[in-house]
């Protein structure tokens, strides 16, 4: 999108500057010629020239109202705030209806935070004014109304390509949008045509952090430290980046300085918690998050990344009242859900109609479901709005409940309670003895459960283990909790089993890897779609021995299913609120890795031993190599 805009302007503009400055030598005091000059230098971020160079001009035409408006933008980009504004008037003095000077203190008014007097002033511009697009599309993003701002600064950039504040915000609307990668385009432009420009090459961190571009996100955010090496936020960027690179006492070294620098910084110490969280020191976790909310209490995601701390920690009770905060989080994504009836915080729902609905991911959306039994034996009844590829499966499962997918009409209903699904521990699982009923709960469909018994039996003697090894979503951020392709091949090496693939993305070229490595065949069939047929998947995890998975849906399925599973995790995971079998699923074992371990080689050995010892199995050659 940026580049569209800015492409070659450059290099017009300083071929139409030579023109323009070959033209003056031949006419040295031309007002014109100065001050088309000083304009093309302006846009070549050479503020000085433009500003002597339109000065001259205005001294050779002095009482011209637009020469002191442009003489005005001149000194206000160089930061002469209180000549600018002179100017400014002086033009208005002369033409009242003076577009560029109105422009210039609409900006100027902006800047000290007068929205309603800039928003005035832009009005009297009408459609004119070099400024007025610019001004309106910070109007526009100040209200949060963001495709207008992007359709502002578009505009005003087609004239003025090289505005490298304009392109910052630009950046910003799009930022707001999530349209991620023309955000990224329009910062690097900025902090191209502005080296100094610190705010343009931070909020380029943040971007190609979110991104996964972990190598430009670490470049941008050492540029930004550079140029402001005691601001707190441009070290929380390069942390960011370091951690999404693996660097994690880097990643420690730039937040404990930064919460050093400014000890009120919330979202220091917010980032600060999540690191120690990661690397498995809880109690420090839960000081920094503790320290975030107490320098900001109404910052929601400081709020619920505590509550992820409790939980792993086995303090249910405020755990889940800190992750009600979700709701308020961008990070959660929550689906907008403005239904009149009252939401439920517990109250008794004996003979009650009670309206539940889904949030967040596949297995999280298992997990809470578990809780729909405790609903209904307090006397609810239910009607449950699931994602609609568990529709089949939940409403075998729940045979008492009415299952219908998420955005089914509900036409004439009355409910007297509505709740998220995640929001039902918080009332219904608030300490560790609630979990007692927890267990397997998910009803395949018998005629695929037997189809699926016919086709493992196919495949020949020895336990048949499904597989998967990491999330269908990955991001350096997220990538680091799932294992590599040497630690999978050296669990697939485990003689006498029988493999299944359960993997669910294209992973087409990973398993050919392994197999090749490893010599074994990892089963699978090209007519089961493992992301979106999940009574499928069900049917097929049914028949399994057991599963190794990392932490997915895959994981919550196959212990809801009640199938022995062997979930392979960094030690991250709080959803097992620090123990070693899940309260939700028994037959759900997590083996971690220790904090001081990078790779899997102890988990992936603890899970073969687990097999051997459970289903009487031979260790391999592999193990001798190993």
């Amino acid at each position: 999108m940026t580049d569209q805009i800015t492409a070659g302007s450059s290099e017009q503009l300083t071929e139409t500057a030579a023109r323009y400055q070959a033209a003056l030598e031949q006419d040295p005091d031309n007002p014109e010629l100065l001050h088309r000059l000083g304009r093309a230098m302006g846009q070549l971020g050479q503020r000085d020239l433009e500003l002597a160079l339109v000065g001259q001009a205005l001294a050779r035409r002095a009482g011209d109202p637009g020469l002191h408006a442009d003489f005005g933008l001149a000194l206000l980009d160089s930061g002469h705030t209180d000549d600018a504004q002179a100017e400014f008037e002086e033009s208005l003095r002369l033409d009242p209806a003076q577009a560029d000077a109105l422009g210039g203190l609409a900006e100027m008014a902006l800047d000290r935070g007068d929205t309603g007097r800039a928003g005035a002033l832009a009005d009297r511009c009408g459609p004119a004014g070099r400024r007025t697009g610019r001004v309106r599309g910070r109007l526009a993003a100040m209200d949060q109304r963001w495709d207008e701002a992007v359709d502002h600064y578009l505009a005003y950039l087609t004239e003025s390509p090289t505005d490298s504040v304009a392109l910052f915000y630009l950046g910003v609307a799009l930022q707001a949008q999530d349209l991620l990668e023309p955000a990224a385009a329009a910062f690097a432009q900025a902090s191209r045509l502005e080296p100094a420009f610190f705010e343009a090459h931070a909020n380029l961190a943040t971007v190609l952090t979110a991104l996964g571009r972990t190598a430009d996100a670490l470049d941008a955010a050492e540029r930004a430290v550079t140029l402001a090496p005691d601001r707190p936020g441009s070290l929380l960027n390069r942390a960011n980046a370091r951690r999404d690179a693996g660097d994690m006492a880097g990643a420690l070294t730039d937040l404990t300085r930064a919460v050093g620098l400014a000890p009120g910084f919330a979202e220091g110490w917010s980032t600060l918690g999540n690191l120690y969280h990661d690397t498995g020191d809880l109690a420090y976790a839960l000081d920094a998050h503790r320290r975030a909310v107490e320098a900001a209490p109404s910052l929601a995601q400081a709020h619920w990344n505590r509550a992820f701390s409790l939980l792993a920690s086995g303090q249910l009770a405020e755990g889940w009242d800190e992750y009600e905060w979700r709701r308020l989080t961008v990070a959660a994504r929550p689906e907008p859900r403005e239904y009149p009836w009252a939401p439920w915080n517990g109250e008794s729902v004996k003979g009650k109609r009670v309206l539940v609905w889904r949030e967040q991911g596949i297995g999280d959306e298992i997990h809470f479901a578990t809780c729909l039994t405790d609903l209904a034996a307090a006397g609810a009844r239910i009607t449950l709005l699931a994602s609609p590829r568990l529709v089949p499966l939940f409403a075998r499962s729940f045979p008492t409940i009415m299952v219908l997918p998420d955005g089914a009409e509900l036409g004439q209903s009355d409910f007297d309670f509505q709740v998220g699904i995640a929001s039902l521990p918080r009332a219904l699982r608030r300490n560790r003895s609630d979990f007692l009923r927890s267990g397997a709960f998910l009803a395949p469909d018998p005629a695929v459960r037997a189809e699926w018994a016919l086709r493992l039996s196919a495949l020949g003697p020895g336990p048949k283990i499904g597989l998967c090894w990491r999330s269908g979503l990955l991001t350096p951020e997220r990538i680091r909790h799932y294992p590599d392709l040497s630690a999978v091949a050296r669990l697939v090496g485990l003689a006498g089993v029988v493999w299944v693939n359960l993997q669910y993305d294209d992973c087409a070229a990973d398993l050919a890897v392994v197999e090749a490595g490893t010599g074994v065949r990892i089963h699978r069939w090209a007519d089961l779609d493992l992301r979106n047929d999940l009574d499928g998947v069900a049917g097929l995890i049914a028949g399994l021995d057991g599963v190794v998975t990392a932490a997915t849906a895959v994981s919550s399925m196959a212990a809801a299913l009640g199938r022995p599973t062997w979930q392979m995790d960094s030690g991250s995971d709080w959803t097992v609120f620090g123990e070693r079998v899940s309260p939700w699923f028994p037959s759900l074992t997590v083996v971690r890795r220790a904090p001081d371990e990078s790779g899997w080689l102890t988990v992936v050995g603890d899970i073969r031993a687990e097999l051997v010892s459970r289903l009487a199995l031979k260790l391999s050659h592999m193990d001798a190599d190993n």
